[in-house]
C-alpha cells in the first residue's frame, strides 16, 4: 500500500523517486517475492521514505516565456546498468522547450528486457523506448495543440551512442534486433 502510494506521487510529482520505486517494484513484482515481504525490503523502503522525507521541499518547476511558435520537444533518454540481473533501466524525460522556457510533460522509468553488452547498446535500447513510447505518440498531439509541424528533438549524453543514431552504422551491435525485439502491445 504505501509502495503505491510512493509510485502515484513519481508520476505525477517527483520524477527522481521513478528509479528508486521502479528498482523495488520489479523485486516485489517477481511472482516469488511478491508474498514475501523481507526485512531487505523494509530497510529499502525505508532508505525512499527517508530521501522524501530529506527532499520533501523539492519541487517541478516548469516555466513558460516564449510565443507557441518558438516551442520545441524535446526527449531525453539515459541508461545504466543493473547490478543484480545484468537489465539495464532506461530513463524517459520529455518536455516542451524554448530560448525562455522549459516545462516538463512526462518521465519513465524502465527495466529493459535483455541483457546489453556494452553501455552503447544500453543507451540505443533506452533511446529507442524513449523515441516509441513517449516522443512519437506526443508528436501528433503537440503538432494539433500548436497548429505547425514539429520535429522531435532527440537527446543522448553518450557521444557513441549519438553517432550511431546519427550515421545509422552499428556493425557491432547487429544482434540487437534480435535480443531487445520490443513486445508487440
Amino acid at each position: 500500500n504505501v509502495l503505491m502510494k510512493i509510485m502515484y506521487i513519481a508520476r505525477f510529482a517527483r520524477a527522481d523517486l521513478l528509479r528508486a520505486v521502479t528498482e523495488m517494484w520489479d523485486e516485489l513484482c517477481d511472482p516469488t517475492m511478491i508474498t514475501k515481504w523481507d526485512e531487505l525490503c523494509d530497510r529499502k523502503l525505508f532508505r525512499i521514505i527517508k530521501y522524501m522525507n530529506g527532499t520533501a521541499a523539492w519541487r517541478q518547476i516548469g516555466f513558460v516565456g516564449d510565443p507557441l511558435e518558438e516551442l520545441e520537444i524535446g526527449l531525453f533518454s539515459d541508461a545504466d546498468f543493473a547490478k543484480a540481473t545484468q537489465k539495464g533501466t532506461s530513463g524517459v524525460f520529455l518536455a516542451i522547450y524554448g530560448p525562455h522556457s522549459f516545462f516538463p510533460l512526462s518521465a519513465q522509468s524502465k527495466k529493459q528486457t535483455a541483457v546489453s553488452h556494452s553501455t552503447v547498446e544500453a543507451e540505443i535500447v533506452a533511446a529507442d523506448h524513449a523515441i516509441r513510447i513517449s516522443g512519437l505518440p506526443a508528436l501528433p498531439l503537440w503538432e494539433r495543440f500548436l497548429a505547425r509541424p514539429l520535429s522531435l528533438e532527440v537527446y543522448q549524453d553518450n557521444q557513441a551512442t549519438g553517432r550511431i543514431m546519427h550515421t545509422g552504422r552499428a556493425p557491432t551491435l547487429s544482434h540487437g534486433g534480435r535480443v531487445h525485439l520490443a513486445p508487440i502491445q
